[in-house]
């Protein structure tokens, strides 16, 4: 072979490592992307999450105000009751 025919063997060369190069960065940039973008999602899960069991919490405290509440109010009148008959 000739030096010129190395020469343009060589350069086709680089060109190939170049384009291989820009190949790898483009692969880590998408695999980078798609790290973000599950993160970006697992966080979002988490504070949805948070906020459903928050929600359920501040359900079960309504309804247990409520029944007591209820109970309360059955008692008093049972009481009540109870009281007027001895007192009657």
């Amino acid at each position: 072979m000739r030096a010129e025919e190395y020469g343009a063997t060589f350069d086709a060369a680089v060109r190939d490592l170049a384009d291989i190069q820009d190949q790898c960065r483009q692969a880590v940039k998408q695999t980078g992307l798609a790290v973000v973008d599950a993160c970006e999602k697992s966080v979002v899960a988490a504070v949805r999450a948070q906020e459903q069991t928050s929600q359920a919490g501040t359900d079960w405290a309504a309804d247990t105000v409520r029944a007591q509440t209820g109970l309360a109010k059955e008692l008093n009148a049972v009481s009540l009751g109870v009281l007027r008959q001895f007192l009657g």
